[in-house]
């Protein structure tokens, strides 16, 4: 037996989902990124792309809150390993973000094409389990809800962001936690909360 599996694996990997993206009721693409993280953990390590202008994206590599995040929608998880993977995982994530040949051109490609490049890599180098790349490829410009049915329907584990509460696709809303309690801070496309942090994620704002 491998002596690796007599321990539980103590961190994961997901893809990060921000935003409705909802094409159809005039949303902007969601934003992805790829979280490395201890189970358990409240950060993780955030590898994603951003745009500072609407000129080019750029990698940006952050710690940042897994969960508590009022505009994630919710995170698929792909892989649980070992810490001593951990360096490992990091550092290739790392070498695709800062080699500018992976980054895709503004108005070409998004964020989400370069998750789907990213986990590609991670399946190659054996990382994550095959087929991952051609999966992610192909929720590519999909709406929140239809990635989570798809990770649902092909036995991924989704995990919901747990501010995010929806009443019905023109409203939808999230709460924002104050305290013990919550409190409905207005429809997405008109929240300036909601628009300020997926600009902060998107590179538009300040954090």
């Amino acid at each position: 037996m491998n002596p690796s599996t007599k321990e539980p694996s103590t961190h994961a990997l997901s893809v990060n989902i921000y935003g409705r993206g909802d094409a159809s009721l005039g949303d902007s693409p969601s934003h992805m990124g790829i979280a490395v993280y201890e189970i358990g953990g409240s950060t993780c390590q955030m590898h994603h792309i951003r745009n500072p202008s609407d000129e080019y994206f750029i990698y940006d590599p952050r710690v940042q809150p897994l969960q508590d995040d009022p505009v994630m929608r919710g995170r698929c998880e792909l892989i649980t390993f070992h810490q001593e993977r951990c360096e490992h995982v990091n550092n290739l994530l790392s070498s695709f973000g800062n080699d500018a040949s992976n980054i895709p051109e503004f108005g070409v490609g998004n964020c989400q094409d370069w998750v789907a490049d990213a986990v590609a890599m991670l399946e190659d180098a054996g990382v994550v389990a095959s087929g991952e790349g051609a999966f992610w490829k192909s929720m590519i410009n999909g709406g929140a809800e239809s990635i989570k049915r798809a990770c649902g329907e092909s036995g991924r584990k989704w995990i919901d962001g747990p501010e995010m509460t929806f009443e019905g696709e023109p409203d939808a809303r999230f709460g924002d936690r104050d305290g013990d309690s919550k409190k409905e801070v207005g429809k997405l496309k008109d929240n300036e909360d909601f628009r300020e942090r997926m600009q902060v994620l998107m590179g538009k704002g300040n954090e």
